[in-house]
């Protein structure tokens, strides 16, 4: 069996031929392929205008659609929070607006210190008095939009009064205790927990403190009041940042309802200039790009100004050098992104936060195709007619950057498939971009194209559009005529084999003889590069075999690394740096982690707790919530029936509590009783129009989740208990499951993306790439790149979330992308030498000079693009900087070191193994078989 055999890619020719066609038709008719993207665009560009609105949310952004957390937590929020009248101070914080305060010594020592605890009442007595203006010009305080407690504004009065007792240097007189404190000028215990962070003990008293922390919760179940409410938390967030606030002594920080929202808002403008750098860094690029530069020898007497000695100087062909042609590559991505972002916008689809990262990334990806599309232009020789070069040049880029469009466009589609949103549409943003970019490249990008070819044809300047002075035959030259007037002219010329764009008559010398057509190296400087020294040093056998240990390391340390990744977004990441909100979330995190560890249980289909035959069941459902391996305990539970029973036997009627709750009577009149005593408890049990109990709730404490996998464990265990006792219609809630939530889907999402990925792009390769034991190769680079990038993601401290998730995709896209423009070259290079030099070497050294530069020029084009992302202090867009530079560091090494050698030994295997087979067959000399095989 030989090479041609095999050959499949039923889609390769007739897909290049009918792009062909397409493009010649373009080149004839240039203009109105250039107006319509232009009015295409400015008509789609109306979604902005009209539909443009980012949706933010980090609950919904960076959480699954269908998270079972928000259902459960919808179960409070629905029954516990849904007005601002049923209200216990405490409970639900998370379900209602508020505005956190953690007040701190500004010299890091004890708050509790007399002075630091009088400014601190201050503090207080200032955010519950002081007047704000409102958003509509209204003077309204913490009065206005405060939730009542017992008839009155909540004040933190615990806070106050243990303050108080500080202020005054009383404490020696009172027993604060720690963590409850019971006190006769309070009706119920005070969990000083929950208000003082840092505490060290005197015994079990309280001797210091490193922080206080307070709540202000707020109404918002009307608009109206919502807006007044969220004044109010920026109105004190603006005084504190101004330094208005009481307290010489001490250092607040704060949090408030909207904190994440705002900051993803002032990411974004933090953002948004550095897309002009991008734009003007990429124009810039992609203008130097396009120079082509020619050293010519001006022998004396050539400058009029001056008769020196002939001297060596490098100047700009202007007549092959293309500038104008990088700026319409960049500004026609622009119109592909501006048309592509109207169009969702039109048809309702949501533009999330993650979505401004994208112009970045599609901007490079459409300079990209520029850059194949102007290689393959060089490639054709200037001695065909604009439109043959046109038909010529886009019949063999139509391959490459429809690969190069599908693959990204599926890598993106793919990447869509996961249930977040920030994800989803990010990656349908991105999606839509690549295609209109490659709607534009053939349309607008071939336009412009036919018309400097035909500058081109005619010798003249691209950019000026004049007549040029032959590089060739200097004459008497100014220094404007070097810089701006130089070109090489191309004449009718005999019939002889080109090779590239740089076909002149004259040589150096210029004295050939005018029936003579000498050879000379017409390659450009990069094909020079990577034939004549790139490729001999990487096939070199030491080479060879430092490629395979530095390979085998690259995958011992992915392999490594993927087994450290940590799964899940952290919040804290959104705030930035050094700012209050984030010293806020790292105080609350390090003094006050009881917060999070505290699980509430719904009980929607509660049994009547005053029957023994009901109440017993139940009570051994609960006792298993308990003794789970993350339960902190009997002890840890907080439950109404708990303290019923210690308030009847505190009563002192002997054995009152077992005639309690053995008589249904006696326990509903005497649940009564305790219930008007104790608001915390009767806050948790709602009654129907009957009086009697339609739901209860409790909460416990949670042990042993340090980590990603234990939490998800542990709300494992949780939620099976809830699903194995359907009768009593239980949820719980705790923060930790949003983490679990993440955690359940990342890990197989991730993994049956690529998995999904990596069968798409075999079937692609296989359909346009003219070698099925290519798709192998490029499914293993693929995976291969993959692996690198979520292995060395963790010692560049980047988590498995949604953003990470994004680049994987795009990992599979530009591997795929740099894969398969190396086996396509490879497997569809001519080999011409007669030599007997080896076919595959051959091969492998004609694929570098064909793609090495276009494919080094797509991996500098996406840094530069990413490059003003480095400046911008946010985790999600740092994020996304770091994964993009590990996606492209990790391909262009596979795409130009690995997959050629791979590929130059699989050929060099093949050839072997298909000489062996025929000379089983036939007697042939080997000789003879070297010589058909460099055919091949």
């Amino acid at each position: 069996m030989v090479l041609k055999r095999i050959k499949w890619a039923p889609l390769e020719k007739p897909w290049a031929e009918l792009v062909a066609r397409y493009c010649i038709f373009v080149a004839r008719h240039p203009w109105p392929f250039i107006i319509v993207p232009c009015i295409l665009t400015a008509i789609l560009s109306t979604g902005i205008f009209l539909n443009f609105k980012i949706v933010r949310g980090v609950y919904y952004l960076y959480s699954p659609l269908d998270a079972r957390w928000k259902t459960e937590e919808a179960v409070f929020g629905e029954n516990w929070a849904s007005d601002d009248e049923h209200f216990y101070p405490g409970k639900d914080v998370l379900r209602r607006r508020g505005l956190y305060l953690i007040v701190q010594a500004k010299d890091g020592g004890d708050v509790l210190r007399k002075e630091h605890a009088a400014q601190f009442l201050e503090t207080l007595k200032w955010v519950t008095t002081a007047k704000f203006l409102s958003s509509e010009g209204k003077r309204f305080s913490y009065s206005d939009v405060c939730l009542h407690f017992q008839n009155e504004c909540f004040s933190n009065t615990h806070a106050r009064l243990i303050a108080d007792v500080y202020s005054k240097g009383d404490q020696d007189h009172f027993n604060m205790t720690y963590p409850m404190y019971y006190t006769r000028f309070a009706t119920e215990p005070i969990d000083v927990s929950r208000t003082l962070g840092g505490v060290t003990l005197n015994g079990d008293k309280v001797a210091s403190a490193k922080a206080w922390l307070v709540l202000f919760q707020l109404k918002h179940h009307q608009p109206k009041i919502e807006r007044l409410s969220a004044d109010f938390e920026n109105s004190v967030v603006r005084a504190i940042e101004a330094g208005a606030a009481p307290g010489p002594l001490l250092d607040i920080f704060y949090f408030h309802s909207d904190t994440f929202e705002q900051e993803l808002a002032n990411e974004n403008k933090r953002l948004t200039p550095m897309f002009s750098i991008t734009f003007s860094v990429l124009i810039l690029f992609s203008i130097l790009c396009t120079f082509n530069l020619k050293w010519i020898s001006l022998p004396s007497g050539v400058f009029a100004f001056s008769s020196d000695a002939s001297v060596k100087i490098l100047v700009i062909d202007w007549v092959l050098s293309k500038p104008f042609m990088g700026i319409v590559g960049v500004v026609s991505a622009l119109m592909a992104i501006i048309s592509s972002t109207g169009l969702l916008l039109l048809f309702g689809v949501t533009f999330v936060d993650m979505c401004t990262v994208m112009p970045f990334l599609s901007l490079t990806i459409g300079i990209d195709d520029s850059f194949l599309m102007l290689a393959a232009w060089h490639e054709t020789p200037r001695h065909f007619s604009v439109v043959d070069r046109i038909g010529t040049s886009m019949k063999h880029a139509a391959v490459s950057i429809s690969i190069t469009t599908l693959t990204d466009a599926l890598a993106f589609l793919i990447g869509a498939i996961a249930p977040l949103p920030a994800v989803k549409y990010f990656c349908f943003y991105s999606c839509a971009a690549i295609v209109f970019i490659f709607l534009y490249c053939l349309s607008m990008f071939v336009a412009c194209l036919a018309l400097q070819g035909r500058l081109e044809a005619r010798n003249h300047n691209s950019l000026l559009m004049n007549p040029v002075k032959d590089v060739g035959r200097p004459e008497k030259l100014t220094v404007w005529d070097l810089a701006f007037h130089m070109g090489s002219i191309i004449e009718d010329v005999p019939e002889v084999e080109y090779i590239n764009n740089n076909d002149v008559k004259h040589e150096s010398s210029y004295k050939q003889d005018a029936n003579k057509v000498e050879a000379v190296d017409r390659r450009m400087w990069y094909q020079r590069f990577f034939e004549d020294y790139y490729a001999p040093f990487i096939a070199n056998k030491w080479m060879v075999a430092f490629s395979v240990l530095l390979f085998s390391c690259y995958v011992a340390a992915a392999a490594v690394g993927s087994q450290q990744v940590v799964v899940g977004f952290d919040l804290i990441n959104i705030v930035l740096a050094e700012s209050r909100p984030r010293r806020f979330l790292e105080v609350r995190k390090k003094f006050f982690p009881e917060d999070f560890s505290r699980l509430d249980i719904a009980v929607m289909k509660p049994p009547r707790m005053e029957l023994a035959s009901e109440r017993g069941p139940f009570m051994k459902v609960l006792q298993k919530f308990e003794s789970t391996p993350c339960s902190a305990g009997r002890n840890s539970t907080e439950f109404w029936y708990f303290s019923f029973k210690t308030y009847i036997e505190k009563l002192g009627f002997g054995d009152a509590w077992s005639n309690v709750e053995e008589d249904e009577e006696s326990f509903a009149e005497n649940l009564h009783g305790f219930l008007m005593a104790n608001d915390k408890f009767s806050y948790d049990i709602l009654k129907d129009s009957n009086g009697s109990t339609k739901a209860f709730r409790f909460t416990t404490g949670l042990s042993n989740v340090s980590t990603d996998e234990l939490i998800y464990r542990c709300a494992t265990m949780i939620r099976g208990l809830c699903d194995d006792n359907p009768q009593y219609g239980l949820s719980t809630y705790t923060p930790l499951w949003n983490l679990a939530d993440q955690f359940e889907i990342m890990w197989p999402q991730t993994i049956q993306d690529l998995y999904i990925s990596i069968a798409v792009m075999l079937c692609v390769a296989m359909l346009f790439i003219p070698q099925p034991l290519c798709a192998p190769l490029i499914g293993v680079s693929i995976a291969s790149v993959a692996l690198g990038v979520l292995g060395i993601m963790p010692y560049l401290g980047v988590n498995l979330d949604a953003t990470s998730m994004i680049t994987i995709a795009m990992s599979v896209g530009f591997s795929v992308d740099f894969a398969a423009h190396v086996s396509y070259a490879f497997m569809t290079q001519k080999i011409t030498d007669n030599s007997q030099e080896n076919p595959s070497f051959l091969r492998l050294r004609a694929t570098l000079g064909t793609v090495g530069w276009p494919i080094m020029q797509a991996s500098l084009s996406v840094l530069l693009g990413i490059s003003s992302l480095s400046f911008v202090d946010s985790y999600v867009v740092q994020t996304c900087f770091k994964t993009v530079i590990l996606v492209i560091t990790f391909g262009i090494v596979h795409a130009l070191l690995f997959l050629p050698l791979v590929l130059m030994y699989a050929h060099k295997t093949y050839l072997a193994c298909a000489a062996s087979h025929r000379r089983s067959q036939r007697k042939i000399s080997p000789t003879k078989e070297v010589e058909n095989c460099q055919k091949f």
